[in-house]
């Protein structure tokens, strides 16, 4: 290995390194032929080392490039020959940057002086001689260049550098404090300033006050939260001027400039103050520190109580008005992305505030909202409920769960949408004119399919409302009913999402995956309780366990050890929360009280209402195989009365029933597909929901599935059905009656008649 270190040293010597042009061309190449064991002891070290010294002095730019670049990684790869050439380095790249020179000269010089006064802070003879002289110059070097140059690569490297050694030498840069800070609140203010440049000038201003050592830096921190909220507040008065004040304060400082151009340079001011601010709450500080919660709680709420149609000021310019309403959802996203913030670095010490919250969130998800301005209050729960401590109101949390519940419902909508497209075309009008058919498979070629989730956006919103859900279903004093309608969505989203195609859920097609996992995991987590209760759930703990043949659906080993140790090890403590049992839950539509049904109702969501066929096995259990749950949709029931409203007879009725059962039992199910039926019950499916549709007049039609179409030529039964003709084949033919012929009387059927 040494020889091959050595041969290759000397080769690139000799051969890429030969003159200041080849060192420029073949700097790629020799960047990656370089390793640390090409710097192992060898001859060839000193010649290495004052070639990388004649790049650097070059008089071509191009070659000190490259010098600067070698050097850097020379550095990088061996630090004993970086600390026997730092001070020669130190001395050529330094002056550099007060020179003109081209910008990528000036970006290898940073990155050189950068990582050689940050790998040697455990040298102390080396920080002694050459770091305490030469950081404060390069520091006061970077400030001066920051503000010369406009190109924003290197106004974002320098920025980067100086947050990164203000903490490492806060002593050295106590004299620099007032320029640092001027150079960060000037580039956080500009309004102009790109988002990336912000982040990073907001990382700078969090660290300036560790300048002032370990007595002054908690008075600095706290004055410099201070400030900041000063600045937040000016910025957002600024922003409502045609609204009335959301504070008692003397003076409201009024836009003076043109509004076009003030209120979206107050808009810029107000995110770049939440950076600094939750760069500022993230910040380490050398002694413990008392954090403003009530001011930084009084401006969040006034952010969140922000409303469009908010009371005005009598005299106020509309267009203004307009421009400040148009400026309310963003206000509702930095006030989110601010409680975020505070309540992952508070904690616990923001419950006493969590109620009120929690409601203005409660009133915002309960508005029409877009996908965009009502993804951030999804976000900011699951985080307000995993940091504070549970809330103990009932009702508060009934209305939250209830509130996150429309963000889930454009899952639910109609699958049968296009089926009944086709089975409403088929037939005559009344002039005798044939309809278009509608054939089986039509739906694949129809081109003006929509998918659910049109935009990133709404993919985000129904991730982040099922993340929300699972964290508030924790809360051990939801009512029954909420559980109960919660727990029937999820079950009708596990039954759907398997037999959804990627492409009709979202153009992006890991969606679909990454949801499918997040309703596994919070159906797992609702039938986990005793070990009683999880072994009635044996079925889905192995589907979740052997999810791999689904590489969408992807679970850690960690937790699938977890669940199987519940069923494995039974005198494991139970969960301490409260878990209803399966027989609480409502899964079907007659079951349901009426609280329920006021809350399925109000959601938008309607029950497939089915009969069982006679003899239906009502406990048979649900099969959830790795490939997906085959449900097996019911047939819908027969009506007992006939088209003029005259009651059929029973035993006919019954008969019917069970010609028809008898027929679709003695159907042969192909082998490869093992599924049983669902269990049913009077109210329908289990768990089965749908999004009401608009203008469906067959909206219980529930089509035969694919294993029993093929085979039995039995067309689907719906409740427009004119007759039953039973007959001993084994074929089931159901006569429709035409939508268009309603106006058409039909003869009574007198039942006492002896004919035929």
């Amino acid at each position: 290995m040494a020889q091959d270190s050595l041969h290759d040293l000397k080769a690139l010597l000799q051969l890429q390194l030969a003159s200041d042009g080849s060192a420029v061309l073949h700097l790629p190449f020799v960047l990656e032929s370089l390793t640390s064991s090409s710097f192992s002891p060898n001859p060839h070290l000193q010649k290495w080392t004052a070639r990388v010294n004649s790049l650097i002095h070059s008089q071509d730019p191009g070659g000190r490039w490259a010098g600067l670049s070698l050097a850097h990684r020379t550095s990088v790869l061996s630090k004993p020959l970086m600390l026997e050439s730092a001070q020669s380095w130190i001395g050529a790249a330094l002056p550099m940057l007060a020179k003109t020179e081209p910008l990528p000269n000036l970006k290898a010089s940073i990155r050189l002086l950068r990582y050689i006064f940050s790998a040697a802070t455990d040298v102390p003879e080396f920080q002694r001689q050459l770091a305490t002289p030469n950081v404060p110059k390069f520091s006061q070097t970077l400030i001066v260049l920051t503000e010369k140059q406009s190109d924003q690569g290197l106004e974002l490297l320098c920025l980067d550098t100086l947050s990164f050694l203000v903490p490492i030498y806060p002593t050295l840069h106590r004299a620099l404090h007032g320029a640092l800070s001027s150079l960060a609140f000037r580039c956080v203010s500009m309004g102009s300033q790109a988002p990336s440049i912000v982040d990073s000038a907001a990382h700078l201003y969090s660290g300036l006050p560790a300048t002032g050592g370990k007595v002054g830096a908690a008075n600095h921190w706290r004055k410099s939260v201070d400030e900041t909220l000063a600045l937040l507040w000016e910025a957002f008065d600024c922003l409502r001027t045609s609204f009335l004040p959301s504070r008692s304060i003397s003076s409201q400082r009024r836009v003076t400039e043109e509004p076009m151009s003030a209120i979206p340079a107050n808009l810029n001011r107000l995110k770049s103050g939440a950076a600094v601010m939750s760069c500022l709450l993230k910040s380490v500080t050398s002694r413990p520190t008392q954090i403003p919660i009530g001011p930084l709680r009084e401006f969040i709420v006034a952010t969140l109580r922000c409303v469009p149609d908010e009371k005005v000021n009598g005299h106020h310019d509309p267009s203004v008005h307009a421009m400040e309403v148009a400026c309310v959802p963003s206000i509702w996203r930095i006030g989110c992305e601010l409680l975020i913030c505070l309540a992952r670095c508070t904690r616990h010490h923001l419950t006493p505030h969590s109620s009120q919250l929690i409601t203005i969130i409660n009133y915002h998800l309960e508005q029409t909202l877009s996908s965009s301005q009502r993804l951030p209050f999804l976000e900011v729960i699951p985080v307000l409920l995993t940091h504070c401590h549970p809330p103990h109101d009932s009702f508060l949390m009934n209305r939250l769960v209830k509130a996150i519940l429309p963000s889930l419902t454009p899952i639910l909508s109609t699958q049968w949408d296009s089926q009944v497209d086709s089975t409403s075309t088929v037939g005559r009008t009344k002039k005798g004119k044939k309809r278009a058919r509608g054939y089986e498979g039509d739906e694949v070629f129809k081109v003006s399919r929509e998918v659910i989730c049109k935009t990133s956006v709404d993919g985000e919103v129904i991730l982040a409302a099922i993340t929300a859900i699972t964290i508030g279903l924790r809360n051990p004093h939801l009512s029954p009913a909420i559980q109960s309608i919660v727990s029937r969505v999820v079950l009708s989203m596990l039954l759907s999402l398997p037999q959804m195609p990627a492409a009709s859920l979202s153009t992006d097609m890991n969606l679909l995956g990454d949801l499918l996992s997040k309703v596994q995991d919070l159906a797992m987590e609702r039938g986990i309780g005793t070990t009683s209760l999880m072994s009635k759930s044996l079925g889905l703990v192995i589907r979740g366990v052997s999810s791999s043949r689904n590489e969408q659906v992807s679970r850690s080993a960690v937790q699938a050890h977890q669940q199987l140790d519940v069923l494995l090890h039974p005198r494991l403590p139970p969960l301490v929360r409260i878990m209803p049992q399966v027989d609480a839950l409502s899964l079907f539509v007659a079951e349901e009280g009426e609280e329920e049904a006021d809350i399925r109702v109000s959601l938008g969501l309607k029950g497939v209402n089915h009969e069982p066929a006679l003899g239906a096995d009502l406990t048979t259990p649900m099969d959830f195989s790795p490939d997906g749950p085959s449900v097996v949709p019911p047939l819908p029931p027969i009506p007992q009365h006939g088209p003029s409203g005259h009651q059929m007879p029973t035993s006919v009725f019954q008969s019917t029933v069970q010609h028809l059962s008898l027929q679709i039992d003695s159907m042969t199910e192909p082998q490869s597909l093992r599924s049983t039926p669902t269990a049913t019950n009077r109210g329908g499916p289990i768990g089965t929901l749908v999004a009401a549709p608009k203008a469906m007049e067959l909206s219980h039609v529930a089509p035969l599935p694919k294993i029993l179409a093929p085979q039995t030529n039995a067309t689907v039964l719906t409740s427009d059905v004119k007759t039953v003709e039973s007959t001993s084949t084994s074929h089931i033919r159901v006569v429709r009656r035409d939508d268009s012929d309603d106006d058409e009387e039909f003869p009574p059927i007198n039942m006492d008649s002896d004919s035929d």
